[in-house]
């Protein structure tokens, strides 16, 4: 998708976070590139600036996607990055909007 359906994407399911997921909460969304090579450089970004907004924007005519990031705390302190796409949310029935 297009970087403008991402942002409509993220902001209809900003009802998300705080919601439990897996064991974790989700804390944020984040909109991400789909090509393997942008994602493993717009994680570094994010990893090192902890902002999706930044790290994204080197990538905003790419095909993107959106995901849901749970405990960010845990992203700094045993550099664990637990995001997931949002369409596995619906596994764990939780109410996303497509």
């Amino acid at each position: 998708m297009n970087f403008k359906e991402a942002t409509e994407l993220k902001n209809k399911n900003g009802h998300l976070i705080g919601q439990k997921y897996r064991g974790g909460t989700i804390e944020e969304l984040i909109i991400r590139p789909t090509n393997q090579k942008e994602f493993d450089v717009f994680v570094k970004s994010y990893l090192r600036t902890m902002n999706a907004e930044l790290s994204i924007q080197p990538f905003l005519d790419s095909d993107l996607e959106v995901d849901a990031v749970c405990d960010r705390a845990k992203i700094r302190t045993n550099n664990i990055f637990f995001r997931t796409e949002l369409e596995n949310l619906l596994d764990e029935k939780l109410d996303v909007k497509f």
